[in-house]
């Protein structure tokens, strides 16, 4: 996770491209990395301040909604590619919309703790993509009945490690 953050902090611009991280148990996955320009917020050790979680939650639903009301006022655009291209061709004077991608360590962790959480994941996987707003979930352990629905709207899945033949089957399909 840190090798694939600090890989894209170092090809693309803040504003470019903003992350948010998050460690749901510890913190020590992205320690160092909160001095980024790119990182508009870092969160970790949530597991013991479960109250943080759902003010993480409105933070993340409500950059949903601050950025479906940037893409209205300024003209109605349809998605961010558009509104960028037109912002950087002078046609309109709104600010840079960076993409966000969330990075969210340990997750199924999380879900424990917050099943509902997963309705945001879904809500993000399915109006994600033209809000410029990406997922990246990790997990040491992957319970497919807590994902409800996520998974149609996952476009990628990376298996690095299993621990046997039927955690493969469930991460990408083959053992």
């Amino acid at each position: 996770l840190r090798t694939l953050v600090l890989a894209l902090a170092l090809t693309h611009s803040p504003e470019q491209l903003n992350f948010v991280l998050v460690d749901f148990k510890g913190g020590a996955t992205f320690a160092g990395m909160a001095e980024l320009p790119h990182v508009s917020a870092m969160i970790s050790n949530l597991e013991s301040e479960l109250s943080l979680v759902d003010r993480m939650q409105d933070a993340l639903r409500g950059e949903m909604t601050r950025r479906q009301e940037l893409l209205r006022l300024a003209g109605n655009y349809a998605n961010v590619t558009d509104y960028e291209t037109d912002r950087v061709a002078g046609k309109h004077g709104h600010p840079p919309l960076p993409a966000l991608f969330i990075v969210l360590d340990e997750f199924s962790e999380l879900l424990s703790a917050k099943p509902d959480f997963i309705d945001l994941f879904v809500a993000i996987g399915r109006l994600g993509r033209s809000m410029s707003i990406h997922l990246l979930l990790a997990s040491q352990r992957l319970e497919e009945g807590r994902l409800r629905g996520l998974d149609s709207h996952l476009s990628y899945r990376i298996g690095l490690r299993t621990f046997s033949a039927q955690e493969s089957r469930s991460v990408l399909g083959v053992p």
